[in-house]
């Protein structure tokens, strides 16, 4: 292998948007992305990850929680810089402002999830040392910063909640991913789990995530919930005995979302449900799109009763615009899947039901109920305009993401809309 196809791959690992949880590491195709981009910049669909979820039973008392208020904010090291300025109010305008967020030292980071609110931001550093997976993670309050470290490689927060309270995994000894949860800048790890992750947790405190269920194959899991950091994980009820999947989001009334499929590779992803109460998971329907049923649905996030996702159809012939991957809402009060104008090849989703990530061109860029903005870069920014989102607020005003030049240049941003 050639020592710049080691560098690039590298680089990918980190810059490409990821699944919830760790993915199985896959250099020869790093590699091959790595030429593909530089061949072209235009960003392929992200690959699905072996997902799934299992077993028909009461769903557990972990659901309901036990009413604990959320953990304290933590505590900002830098109180010298100014939170930013106070957000716009009246009617949603969809016009935007980008600014590179403060990093300590080397620039190079990425925004890997945020608040319902948009004042809490967290991300990750590029990795220091060429054939190094070791990632510093990083914590914005508004313009303050701090800096975190968690034990192991692949280091990843995948998401915050209004106090502050941050979760996300590592790979640690034993080459086993621990599940890791950061309040106060207190690194705590999360029990319950041989190998897991955590990827979402709401205001009340609970968190989501995915146990392991075989070693050395990090990509069969099954989805789990912590009632609070303090509590150990419980397995959440399958749909069936072959189901494996991942949590991948937690709305504020304790409804979950995950990514499962039934554990025969021929079968598609789907999205599943366990609402507060209910008596077993729910499968949710695939959506239809343009030119009929699709046959697979990559859930994304869920908030205020939305489930965001892309869908895919298979077809012989490609359609005219070249369009198979589709921008979908689903709303859980109603049952609705409505397709969204524009174009979405991965992303988030806010408690509207609007869309953010990439569109079309690898670009930074919104969805809402009726149209698709492009998000633009801050004046000083010279270069192409290629990045992507990954934290969406509920009243759409503020966004987190990364902006990149090329695979070494690339800045965590935050867009302020009104």
């Amino acid at each position: 292998m050639r020592t710049d196809d080691e560098h690039v791959a590298d680089r990918l690992r980190w810059l490409d948007d990821e699944p919830a949880g760790p993915p199985r590491i896959d250099l020869p195709g790093a590699m091959r992305e790595a030429r593909r981009r530089r061949r072209n910049r235009r960003v392929a669909a992200a690959g699905a990850v072996a997902l799934g979820v299992l077993a028909v039973a009461a769903l557990p008392a972990a659901l309901h929680g036990d009413g604990r208020a959320a953990p304290a904010p933590a505590a900002s090291p830098s109180p010298s810089m100014p939170l930013p300025e106070p957000r716009p109010t009246g009617p949603w305008q969809g016009v935007c402002r980008a600014e590179l967020l403060p990093v300590p030292g080397d620039p190079r980071a990425a925004v890997t999830g945020g608040d319902p609110d948009g004042r809490w931001l967290v991300g990750r550093r590029a990795p220091q040392g060429q054939g190094r997976m070791d990632f510093g993670l990083l914590i914005w309050e508004g313009d303050r910063v701090r800096e975190v470290e968690l034990p192991g490689s692949m280091q990843e927060l995948k998401d915050v909640n209004r106090a502050g309270l941050a979760v996300g995994s590592s790979l640690a000894a034993g080459n086993e991913w621990q599940a890791w949860a950061v309040r106060n800048g207190e690194v705590i790890g999360l029990p319950g789990l041989t190998s897991g992750g955590a990827t979402a947790v709401n205001d009340a405190g609970r968190i989501v995530g995915y146990r392991n269920l075989l070693p050395g194959k990090p990509w069969i899991r099954r989805p789990v919930v912590w009632d609070s950091y303090r509590s150990q994980s419980v397995d959440l009820p399958l749909p069936g005995p072959q189901w494996e999947g991942t949590a991948v989001g937690i709305d504020e009334d304790g409804t979950i979302l995950a990514a499962m499929s039934d554990g025969h590779p021929d079968k598609p992803t789907r999205a599943v449900v366990w609402r507060p109460g209910a008596a077993r998971p729910e499968v949710l329907p695939l959506p239809r799109v343009p030119g009929g049923k699709a046959d697979r649905f990559l859930p994304l996030s869920l908030a205020g009763g939305w489930v965001t996702g892309t869908a895919e159809r298979d077809t012989k012939v490609v359609p005219r615009n070249g369009i198979t991957r589709y921008p979908v809402r689903i709303d859980l009060r109603t049952g609705q899947a409505d397709v969204l104008k524009g174009v979405l090849w991965s992303g988030t989703g806010n408690g509207r039901g609007w869309m953010a990530g990439w569109v079309s061109d690898d670009v930074p860029g919104m969805i809402t109920d009726t149209r698709s903005v492009k998000l633009p870069v801050p004046d000083d920014w010279r270069g192409e305009r290629q990045g992507g989102v990954t934290s969406f607020s509920d009243d759409g005003r503020v966004l987190g993401g990364k902006l990149e030049r090329n695979d070494q240049d690339v800045r965590p941003v935050r867009w302020t809309c009104r």
